[in-house]
């Protein structure tokens, strides 16, 4: 096998230094769940904070808690159903610890159509 930038043997998450590397030693692909971009690589946990941050960041210096803990919910919700949209509303659900009709009313404000696993 030829190496090049697309495998490795190991890969790092930048953001929380969690490692992946296959228990052969044989160099490997990026894993699905993670992401390469200018920023860095980072792995599926990280990935929702990330997202979760981004919207904190741009709310109000005033919100309440509650208003801070309602944006990081959607914020994860939505990250979620964008980079899962064909999975149903209640495997989304599960995976952000909410609920099938918060997953159903973000995919209505991002005006996504619903799962086609639900069709």
């Amino acid at each position: 096998m030829i190496a090049d930038a697309s495998t490795a043997k190991k890969w790092t998450c930048d953001g929380c230094g969690v490692s992946v590397s296959r228990i052969d030693g044989e160099r490997t692909a990026l894993p699905d769940t993670w992401a390469s971009s200018a920023e860095g690589r980072f792995c599926l946990v990280c990935r929702r904070e990330r997202a979760a941050s981004a919207a904190l960041e741009a709310a109000p210096s005033n919100s309440t808690i509650d208003v801070r803990a309602r944006l990081r919910r959607a914020a994860v919700i939505e990250f979620e159903v964008r980079r899962t949209p064909d999975h149903t509303d209640g495997v989304i659900a599960k995976a952000c610890r909410t609920s099938a009709a918060a997953v159903a009313e973000a995919r209505r404000r991002l005006r996504l159509p619903e799962s086609s696993a639900r069709r």
